[in-house]
């Protein structure tokens, strides 16, 4: 990504982040990962879909489509969760003693 597209593309994952700790005041975190997470799978379907010359080629597209997300969101959620382990007193609580 150019400098540009890599800052447009962090500012929408700010965005999004922000949107859901709002909705956590009033809404449980649980309810609120689980509609996230629904929400970015119904448009990546789109996204895929809208991507598809036609539906024959949509249909042939599904199961690679769906490999790539998958995988993707795997390696993504196993960053974020290793980066938690690494930094959780500064993240969550400074106060937690390690556990080592």
């Amino acid at each position: 990504m150019a400098a540009t597209e890599d800052d447009q593309f962090w500012d929408l994952v700010d965005a999004f982040i922000e949107q859901a700790n709002n909705a956590c005041e009033a809404a449980d975190p649980g309810m609120v990962s689980a509609a996230l997470l629904n929400a970015a799978a119904r448009f990546n379907a789109f996204v895929v879909a809208s991507a598809s010359l036609d539906r024959k080629e949509y249909i042939d597209e599904i199961e690679s489509a769906q490999k790539y997300l998958t995988g993707r969101y795997a390696e993504l959620v196993r960053d974020h969760l290793d980066d938690y382990r690494d930094n959780y007193k500064t993240y969550i609580r400074a106060d937690d003693p390690e556990d080592e």
